[in-house]
C-alpha cells in the first residue's frame, strides 16, 4: 500500500510522529522501536540531504508543502511532529530560540 496522500489530511500529532519514525526506521534499516521520538534527529544521522528527503516524504503524506527548513535543527521527532501540526493548522512554527 502506498503511504503517499494528496491534499491536506486530518491527522493527529501522534500519526505524524509514527510516520516519521517509520520513515527513519526504513531509511536506517532499524526496527521502528529503535527510534526514540525524544532523541535528537542528528543522533540518527539526519543532515540537510536527509531533511530534504524527509520533508518531501512528509509533504506527500500530509498533502501540503513542507519546507526542509522545518526539519533542520529540530531536536526530535516529537518536536518535528508539533511543527508539522502547526503548519497543518496554518499556525506559525514554534519559536526556535
Amino acid at each position: 500500500m502506498d503511504s503517499r496522500r494528496t491534499g491536506p489530511r486530518n491527522i493527529s500529532e501522534r500519526e505524524v510522529a509514527d510516520h516519521v519514525v517509520q520513515l527513519l526506521a526504513e531509511l536506517l534499516e532499524l526496527a521502528p522501536e529503535a527510534i526514540d521520538p525524544d532523541v535528537p534527529l542528528s543522533a540518527y544521522g539526519v543532515d540537510s540531504a536527509t531533511s530534504t528527503w524527509l520533508a518531501g516524504e512528509l509533504s506527500s503524506w500530509c498533502g501540503i508543502p513542507l519546507e526542509r527548513e522545518l526539519l533542520l535543527g529540530r531536536p526530535s521527532v516529537a518536536e518535528l511532529s508539533e511543527d508539522v501540526m502547526a503548519v497543518l493548522r496554518g499556525q506559525p512554527e514554534r519559536d526556535r530560540a
